[in-house]
């Protein structure tokens, strides 16, 4: 049984790039994520994901070509972990699932990951 989605629709919530973002022109991620107290599989996936959102949308076998050494069980809970701390958020458009890509500042903002806040 597949845990993880043909294709996943991915959409830019992250706002301004910022002066030192890694990466190429729509295909970039900002390195503090590096920094977060995130599982190392749910770091790299987040990155990951960020190099795809020129393209709008990533499919399985490019998940699974982010994270190689992990099974689709593995991918899904990185997924989740990162939908835990809303730097991705659920957003389905036109019966495909997709998430809405949050910048890693929400961290820097409050002080905390927003599951954390009281």
């Amino acid at each position: 049984m597949e845990t993880i989605p043909e294709v996943i629709r991915l959409h830019e919530a992250r706002g301004e790039k910022p002066e030192n973002a890694a990466g190429i022109g729509e295909f970039w991620y900002e390195p503090e994520i590096w920094l977060l107290p995130l599982s190392p599989a749910a770091r790299v996936l987040y990155a990951g994901l960020c190099s795809y959102l020129g393209h709008h949308e990533i499919n399985r076998k490019d998940l699974r070509g982010i994270l190689k050494v992990n099974t689709d069980e593995e991918i899904a809970a990185a997924l989740e972990e990162l939908v835990g701390y809303e730097l991705l958020v659920s957003a389905d458009h036109r019966s495909l699932p997709g998430y809405e890509v949050r910048s890693v500042r929400i961290f820097d903002e409050r002080g905390t990951f927003p599951s954390e806040n009281p």
